[in-house]
């Protein structure tokens, strides 16, 4: 099947869900002003966004392309939210899907959490209130109960996007701080230079492989010796425990 509309990064396999990073969510809303909103405000709190409005096309990307997270309106055109929903958890049961709709009747929600949505928010609705439902959901997907990632001497703030190390502030550009993330939540794994990038980066935001090393470069110089990063040749880092 051809997806001209899908990005040539996308890789042609079915979807499986990583579990390990909380990077890369996918917004499915037509109302485009509002979808903008949710996207802006999504990417100040440090994910990588992207943002479709049918939603016919929506489910043929979520079945070619990774995400942590869904953002689904139910009143979408060509395939309603709904039926969406139900044919997203027949080939993929570990997504977190977070409702965002206009239909607040309380049977409607219930509908929706049966069917398989982790979450439900009614419009209108704050954009900050979204914000701390996606950490919420992605803390619960990573089995973190709190927003705040301890490595050694090393303090990461998920929600404030703050890192100290002995209480003092280290300054991090945003991709280092998501990459630095992304390590954090895959403790004792081996990552890919393309794994990483596939999940820190949008559509709109891609991001090449190789500066991937220069990301890794920069926190072993300002992280010194705090960071037990291995490289692993031909296969990409190792974040070894403290």
């Amino acid at each position: 099947m051809k997806l001209s509309f899908i990005n040539a990064r996308v890789k042609p396999i079915f979807y499986k869900y990583l579990g390990g990073g909380s990077m890369r969510l996918l917004v499915l809303e037509d109302n485009l002003t509002l979808a903008q909103g949710l996207k802006t405000s999504l990417i100040k709190a440090g994910y990588a966004v992207d943002l479709i409005h049918d939603g016919k096309q929506g489910l043929a990307l979520l079945k070619y392309q990774a995400y942590d997270l869904l953002l689904l309106d139910l009143g979408l055109p060509s395939i309603d939210g709904i039926d969406l929903l139900k044919e997203l958890r027949a080939f993929n049961s570990a997504l977190p899907v977070l409702i965002i709709s206009a239909r607040d009747q309380l049977d409607q929600r219930i509908h929706g959490l049966d069917l398989g949505a982790d979450d439900y928010i009614c419009k209108p609705f704050g954009l900050d209130e979204v914000c701390a439902r996606v950490r919420a959901l992605l803390r619960r997907g990573t089995n973190q109960t709190k927003s705040i990632l301890n490595y050694a001497d090393l303090t990461l703030d998920t929600h404030t996007r703050r890192l100290s190390f002995k209480g003092q502030l280290i300054e991090l550009h945003r991709r280092e701080f998501t990459v630095l993330e992304y390590f954090l939540l895959n403790i004792g794994k081996i990552l890919s230079k393309e794994q990483i990038a596939e999940h820190i980066s949008s559509f709109d935001d891609d991001i090449n492989p190789t500066a991937i090393e220069t990301y890794v470069s920069r926190l072993r110089k300002k992280l010194d010796e705090s960071l037990n990063l291995k490289t692993v040749r031909g296969l990409g880092y190792l974040l070894e425990n403290e």
